[in-house]
């Protein structure tokens, strides 16, 4: 099974062929970390080219968060900085877009038990060490491709979403802490983003209109014509109404914040969802990524 982050890197990280090096090092103990301000990768430093007999992870520099540390079944947010092993060469990184999310969970302790190890506990602020080694593909006939370094900066660690009571909606509201969607002449809509704001933990769904038709369950198909927009920008991602008609779907078949947060409503109803990472798109979707903001007129239940 492939290592777990692999599925979170940007192909271009994982295309570096083999070449020379010097002497180097054999542990994550010789990497250091000196975190930078909020927002830009840590200042990372090894000796090249690292070489170590197999994927590892550990902390490397513990941070200031509070309480017992990351335990099964929570998420943590982070971002990366990639290095080269092989070579030292820095390869990227997102502190630039939204954080990533991974759960502590079975499933990823089956896929990579040494990483899942390393983050149970974890706390905000630490920075972890992963050694990423390839494996080795039998028959291949392509160039064996460097080990990497990844260096995770755990950003927060939270218990997963839920579906927000009208109570804490309207607090949200009050405090001037949700979206605002506007429509123009011709009914599309664009959104504005509460300035210096976090997204909500919780699954937030503020209906505008509560519509009069047939009610929608988790196993419906509908018909909808929606706009989706990143918090961290504001950035439009996709839109029905671009396209000039309403999408298709069934229920069960889209994101938990979509199942969740449509479920119950009634034909003609139109709400917009802020979705967080952890119901939305977990390993991200290009500009769909982190907590997203969708309008969504829900035109047919079937």
């Amino acid at each position: 099974m492939r290592k777990i982050l692999t599925m979170l890197l940007p192909a271009a990280l994982l295309l570096t062929a083999c070449g020379s090096a010097g002497q180097g090092s054999d542990s994550l103990d010789d990497v250091t970390v000196t975190p930078e301000k909020a927002g830009a990768a840590p200042a990372v430093e090894f000796e090249a080219p690292l070489e170590l007999p197999e994927t590892t992870a550990q902390v490397l520099e513990s941070g200031s968060g509070e309480g017992a540390g990351a335990v099964d079944g929570q998420w943590l947010r982070f971002h990366y900085v990639a290095y080269d092993a092989v070579t030292g060469e820095a390869q990227g990184d997102t502190f630039s877009t939204a954080e990533q999310t991974l759960q502590l969970n079975a499933e990823m302790k089956k896929a990579d038990a040494g990483l899942y190890d390393a983050l149970e506990g974890a706390k905000a602020g630490d920075q972890v060490g992963y050694y990423l080694k390839p494996q080795a593909a039998a028959g291949a006939s392509s160039p064996a491709q460097h080990p990497q370094l990844l260096v995770l900066s755990i950003g927060r660690v939270k218990d997963g979403a839920a579906k927000a009571d009208a109570k804490e909606v309207a607090e949200l509201e009050k405090a001037g802490k949700l979206p605002k969607v506007t429509l123009d002449g011709k009914g599309v809509p664009s959104v504005k983003i509460p300035e210096g704001t976090d997204a909500p933990d919780n699954l937030i769904v503020q209906v505008l209109d509560e519509g009069d038709g047939k009610e929608a369950t988790a196993e419906s198909t509908v018909k909808a014509n929606y706009a989706g927009w990143n918090w961290s920008e504001g950035k439009e991602f996709d839109s029905s109404f671009s396209r000039g008609e309403p999408t298709e779907f069934p229920l069960s078949g889209v994101i938990p914040g979509w199942t969740q947060g449509l479920t119950g409503l009634k034909e003609g109803a139109k709400v917009v969802l802020t979705i967080p990472t952890e119901l939305a798109y977990v390993q991200g979707q290009g500009d769909a990524s982190g907590d997203l903001v969708f309008y969504v007129e829900l035109t047919e239940v079937k």
